[in-house]
């Protein structure tokens, strides 16, 4: 049987760590796998799945659109803060138009597979210090950002002080108390350990996040052509596992840190609204700049 090493960056209650051991269980009796769930606790950051993946260290990786960005800048539309009201809504748009466009884009400058998109969650700002609903309740928070230009720029526009860490790093901060405030998805917040530092969730629905799901290019078509089909019809079975298993998880969460005397708060659509129109011009600027992706 053919090797097949497949890596990831979080932990044993992730969505997405369970989602990879559904894969491996479909394709278990065809490949000899092994999988490296948590790449970040032997000190390597998250984003360097891209090259491992890319080099064949290992054949297979998720990991979020947004570490995708120098790659393919135009995978930006799915950062731009408040643009989508819901995740339908970029669940149509990725069916309809962006997975074809990020699966040509991905194989010609990345020699990489698209296998499907995977939920990333829906993205929520915590802190240590108050709840946030306006502009002045960001005010001098030290946020942690991941190392996107656009979400450094986004939060600084919103007055927070940007602190751009890979997911290696800001488990690291948030240990050691550096940052006053970060913003991640419901299972990010539980798994990561954050409702243990930062009490104060403001619900903001500001992104959607997605991962992309892939393989090593050169690998895939160095199989067979039933080894893979193999590998598509497992891939296509764990997109569904793993979206219901998404919105399970955010429904059970939420209980889960009410009961850590998390004090929870979703923005109004006044509110909302009034970030929007704080950070709407980086919608501008990206459909400027790339008015190919106004699908």
């Amino acid at each position: 049987m053919k090797k097949l090493k497949i890596a990831g960056y979080q932990g044993d209650e992730s969505v997405h760590t369970r989602s990879v051991k559904f894969f491996i269980d479909k394709v278990s009796d065809y490949f000899n796998i092994s999988f490296e769930q948590d790449i970040t606790e032997k000190g390597q950051k998250a984003a360097s799945l891209i090259e491992m993946t890319m080099n064949n260290e290992i054949q297979m990786s998720y990991l979020w659109s947004s570490y995708y960005e120098k790659y393919i800048p135009e995978i930006k539309l799915l950062d731009l803060p408040f643009y989508f009201k819901n995740k339908n809504e970029v669940k149509n748009l990725i069916n309809n138009s962006l997975q074809p466009y990020v699966s040509i884009e991905l194989i010609k400058k990345n020699n990489l597979k698209l296998l499907g998109f995977w939920d990333n969650g829906s993205r929520h700002i915590s802190t240590n210090k108050n709840i946030i609903k306006n502009q002045e309740s960001c005010k001098n928070l030290k946020i942690r950002t991941t190392p996107s230009p656009l979400h450094i720029d986004v939060f600084n526009e919103l007055g927070f002080i940007s602190t751009p860490l890979d997911v290696r790093d800001f488990k690291i901060a948030l240990k050691n108390d550096d940052i006053d405030a970060q913003e991640n998805p419901l299972t990010n917040y539980w798994n990561f350990g954050v409702q243990h530092k930062q009490k104060y969730l403001t619900l903001s629905s500001h992104l959607f996040g997605f991962c992309f799901f892939v393989i090593n290019g050169t690998f895939f078509n160095e199989l067979s052509n039933d080894e893979k089909k193999i590998i598509n019809k497992a891939s296509e079975d764990t997109i569904v596992f793993q979206f219901k298993l998404a919105e399970e998880d955010d429904k059970k969460l939420i209980d889960l840190i009410k009961k850590e005397k998390v004090q929870i708060y979703e923005l109004t659509q006044h509110e909302r609204e009034k970030l929007l129109n704080k950070v709407k011009h980086f919608h501008d600027e990206f459909f400027t700049k790339y008015p190919n992706m106004k699908f």
